[in-house]
């Protein structure tokens, strides 16, 4: 959703060279999503072509709905690009090794940012990234230490998602299990209380607007909650106080844990319902080509799917978070991969809020978040 323009602009070339005429439905996220969940379920012909936010896979690729893209790439003598940066690739391969069913174009990742007028070291650790943040607030630039968001629901489980799985725990276990109940999660919420403490006031309302608006302001020095859209931000000198002062890269983790990255990344894949399969084969590899890709970062400030442009030095002197960018992509990690995701993001949000707000101590919000949770999962079936 929001990128309805950017598409047709791109394929009036694609229509051009071959005849194929790309119609563009745009809808609000959740209009998208319910739409696609009916078409793509009743398997009808509505569609020719779906773009997926990263977390619907599991619905959709995960329940068949799509077309095997390696029974199309067989079908032509081809093979999917080898640009495409492997993390992001690998999304459209669920559950892993069933075959490939999508392919990524928009390469959303939640990042690292953090001063580095202020910060001499980057704060590798969730430990360092508080120590780091207390001493900023403490000091006398007059800048916050971090920025948190903690509105309700979505925001504030993902700005708790990179700490929790900087500790070594995931929200859900790799069966789906919560671990909210968990020392690593306790400990993860406990940093992210006092990162709330070097934060600027109201953090239990702090949206994603508000979040880049106090990064490229100069607001706060560092913020482990900040996607691409953001970046442009930061990067631009008609907008922001901060342009060339803001590094990027993987999140922090505690000693002995693996980075881990979010993913938002967008793909597109092929109803199975689709009567003109091919030709959406077809429109959607020239569409993730490099020409394509460049123009839609050149032009439309799209994040890139594939390796080279990251590293391409005409994109890298517009946009010069792209190196960062792709050292974080290089540790992304999807979000829990549930088709009841969103359910079980806005129980655990809606606890970390009150727990950001001081309404709730931190242990319980967790254990009531984490029966919840498990409720939910048992009533849908996820769970037994």
């Amino acid at each position: 959703s929001g990128d309805g323009d950017k598409i047709r602009a791109v394929a009036t070339a694609y229509t051009a060279n071959t005849g194929t005429t790309v119609d563009v439905l745009e809808l609000p996220y959740d209009q998208s999503f319910q739409k696609l969940q009916i078409a793509l379920s009743q398997k009808t012909d509505a569609y020719d072509l779906a773009s997926l936010d990263d977390p619907w896979i599991p619905q959709f690729a995960g329940g068949k709905f799509l077309t095997s893209l390696d029974d199309m790439y067989a079908k032509v003598g081809a093979q999917p690009s080898a640009d495409f940066q492997p993390q992001l690739f690998g999304l459209g391969d669920w559950p892993k090794g069933s075959g490939l069913r999508a392919l990524p174009w928009l390469g959303n990742v939640q990042v690292f940012a953090w001063r580095n007028d202020l910060i001499d070291q980057r704060p590798n650790t969730w430990d360092d990234v508080v120590a780091t943040a207390q001493k900023i607030v403490g000091g006398s630039s007059g800048v916050y230490g971090y920025g948190i968001r903690g509105a309700a629901g979505n925001p504030a489980t993902t700005s708790f998602l990179p700490i929790t799985r900087g500790y070594g725990k995931d929200v859900l276990s790799p069966t789906f299990v919560p671990q909210l109940d968990t020392p690593e999660a306790l400990s993860a919420l406990n940093t992210a209380l006092k990162l709330r403490d070097a934060a600027p006031p109201g953090a239990e309302n702090t949206q994603h607007a508000d979040n880049g608006r106090n990064m490229y302001t100069g607001a706060i020095a560092m913020s482990g909650d900040i996607w691409p859209d953001q970046l442009l931000q930061i990067f631009d000198p008609s907008l922001s106080n901060v342009v060339g002062l803001v590094s990027i890269g993987p999140q922090p983790a505690q000693s002995g844990v693996s980075p881990a990255n979010m993913t938002g990344t967008w793909l597109l894949g092929i109803p199975g319902g689709s009567k003109n399969a091919d030709r959406a084969f077809d429109f959607m590899n020239w569409f993730t080509q490099l020409d394509q890709q460049k123009k839609l970062l050149m032009q439309f400030s799209v994040p890139p799917t594939l390796t080279p442009l990251f590293n391409d030095p005409e994109a890298a002197a517009k946009f010069p978070f792209l190196p960062g960018l792709l050292d974080a992509a290089t540790k992304a990690v999807p979000r829990p991969r549930t088709q009841y995701y969103s359910g079980v993001e806005d129980i655990i949000g809606r606890y970390l809020s009150q727990a950001i707000a001081g309404q709730i101590d931190a242990e319980g919000a967790l254990n009531q978040a984490n029966t919840e949770v498990r409720d939910f999962l048992v009533r849908n079936g996820q769970l037994s």
